[in-house]
């Protein structure tokens, strides 16, 4: 048992209260943990109430380090997961917990994610829709999402299409050395060699 003596609003972070127990510096908590408690100068803690409201914060502690990783762009749950094996939160209870309140509060979406990145590199950087499929299993989105999204990716020739242009500009003839260094950077964004050849030819004379 412990009694809170003292909270002082933290001077570097005024979002954290600093908790003294029995005259001594014991931990710092949010000021929604502080709140959500009804913490005040006198109150009695059990043992077990302290390490509650120590393992509450380092909880909102990582909660807002997610927060910012994901502020930088979209991420999958395979992405999150990697990120908190990163902090050191290996126990799978746990995470299950901080991942089911990110998707609660709509911050993690693996099917939101794959519309995003297919947007992203069909504006960008286009590619073939193998490509696309093998990229977004890398990022741990499941097969069924995958699937569900191939039918809206643009077909094989309106991708290359805008390959073309992005490398070389409106359409013109192509000697045999431009249709080689081209067809084999097609190639090597997954396009199908029979389909590459169709929408050279094609798009030389458009």
């Amino acid at each position: 048992m412990a009694i809170i003596t003292r909270l002082v609003q933290g001077k570097k972070n005024p979002n954290r209260v600093n908790l003294y127990l029995d005259g001594s510096f014991a931990f710092a908590l949010s000021i929604d943990e502080v709140g959500r408690h009804n913490l005040k100068k006198g109150l009695e803690l059990s043992d077990t109430q302290i390490s509650d409201l120590k393992q509450a914060d380092d909880t909102e502690y990582l909660f807002g380090k997610i927060l910012n990783f994901l502020s930088f762009r979209p991420r999958t749950e395979k992405e999150v997961r990697d990120r908190l094996k990163k902090y050191q939160l290996d126990d799978l209870i746990e995470q299950n917990a901080l991942i089911d309140r990110l998707k609660a509060k709509g911050y993690l979406d693996d099917l939101a994610f794959a519309r995003w990145f297919i947007d992203s590199r069909n504006a960008h950087r286009p590619r073939s829709p193998r490509m696309l499929a093998a990229e977004l299993a890398s990022k741990g989105v499941s097969r069924e999402v995958i699937n569900s999204l191939m039918s809206e990716v643009s077909d094989e020739s309106d991708s290359i299409r805008r390959v073309l242009t992005k490398k070389l500009g409106s359409s013109r003839p192509l000697d045999m050395a431009e249709r080689q260094k081209i067809s084999a950077h097609l190639g090597r964004l997954g396009y199908s060699w029979d389909k590459i050849k169709e929408v050279v030819k094609t798009w030389q004379s458009e």
